[in-house]
């Protein structure tokens, strides 16, 4: 394939047409996105927005998703391209525009980072009571349904299902003693009441206890609420059943069974991303302005202990001063009323340097290009 002919089928990508089009499809997908934001919440709109190929319309009474805008990962994914197809067409290596490429590849690099973030990035929180030590963080949004084999003498065998997957009528393998799961009910949140608080004998609930039962309820998007899921599951060996049980997030009790002579609990709880280290909150600190209760600065001092390290690590974290530590980052981000638990942020981004190697070659892009420009100018001006 000839050079002129690569470029011929570049030509549609390089039009400037399609950069104005992705460019008001971007401002109306910030306008909605921003509006809908009250109703639905940042991560919500987040997810259906901008870490969407498609903005989806769902007809009453139906299943059926129909695409009705392009999404996020669309638009900037054609905006990417377009950038891309327009250097390839259009470069010709020359230092009169090294700034201008150098300006473009930083864009791109940025564009890039983006798409790396949205699809890579993991973000969850660690709870601690003072003196606490934990190996684990939990998401905010997601659950799952843990099956913890507690045979070992040192360790647990965790066989987690994301909530994604426990959706009435499911079946799902497991690998473990050739069990299956069965999903009988599920509902994405609910709340925890006595029996005689239910609205009307046949509203929604799955019994779990005599003096419990989780009813179902409608999602919510609110910023500082948590959707607590329910689910009603059944876990069978050889086609034979071996129990069922109905399990709530908002009461993660295990339920503890035994099979071939192995003890097992089965939990619906908040998703956990296991860590190779354990943190311990050594002594959290909370400053009020004085005479108020209007909080001023709260920090935490923690001990990472690593079993790849001779020994711990001690460091403070607070506002503005996070802890990066084997590719995470833990934020201060909150604490409880008590003055003894302390809540980080925990963020896995491993595209977290881009923006600034990308920030960095724009800059110095910037400079290169009006840098040759004063030259060409003062040059000019001797000569005159």
């Amino acid at each position: 394939m000839t050079s002129n002919s690569i470029l011929r089928w570049l030509k549609p990508l390089t039009s400037l047409k399609l950069t104005i089009f992705c460019l008001a499809c971007a401002m109306v997908l910030v306008f909605v996105g921003t509006l809908d934001q009250v109703h639905i919440g940042i991560f919500e709109a987040q997810n259906r927005y901008f870490k969407s190929f498609f903005l989806y319309f769902t007809p009453s009474r139906t299943t059926l998703r129909i695409p009705w805008f392009p999404g996020g990962y669309v638009i900037g994914g054609l905006l990417l391209i377009n950038l891309i197809a327009a250097h390839i067409s259009r470069f010709k290596l020359s230092w009169k525009r090294a700034g201008i490429l150098l300006v473009h590849s930083g864009l791109i690099l940025l564009l890039v980072g983006q798409l790396l973030t949205g699809l890579f990035q993991i973000e969850s929180q660690l709870r601690l009571n003072q003196g606490e030590a934990k190996n684990y963080s939990e998401s905010f949004y997601h659950d799952e349904l843990a099956l913890i084999d507690t045979s070992g003498p040192d360790s647990d065998q965790v066989v987690s299902i994301p909530d994604s997957k426990l959706s009435p009528g499911n079946k799902i393998d497991l690998p473990v003693d050739s069990l299956r799961l069965v999903i009988n009910d599920f509902y994405p949140n609910s709340v925890l009441i006595n029996p005689s608080q239910l609205p009307s004998p046949g509203y929604p609930h799955l019994q779990l206890g005599p003096m419990a039962v989780s009813a179902r309820v409608a999602k919510t998007y609110k910023q500082d609420e948590r959707n607590m899921p329910s689910a009603n599951v059944s876990l069978l060996r050889n086609g034979e059943t071996v129990g069922t049980w109905s399990l709530a997030s908002g009461f993660p009790r295990p339920i503890s069974f035994e099979l071939n002579g192995k003890s097992y609990q089965l939990v619906l709880r908040p998703k956990r991303y296991y860590k190779p280290f354990f943190v311990q909150l050594l002594q959290f600190s909370h400053d009020r302005y004085a005479g108020t209760e209007i909080p001023k600065n709260f920090s935490s001092r923690v001990r990472i202990s690593d079993p790849t390290a001779e020994s711990g690590r001690e460091t403070l974290i607070f506002m503005n001063n996070p802890l990066r530590y084997r590719g995470l980052t833990f934020y201060q981000a909150g604490f409880d009323n008590n003055d003894t638990t302390s809540i980080l942020q925990v963020v896995k981004n491993p595209s977290w340097l881009l923006p600034y190697i990308s920030c960095g070659i724009i800059i110095f892009g910037l400079l290169v290009q009006f840098s040759m420009h004063l030259i060409g100018f003062m040059r000019r001006r001797v000569i005159a």
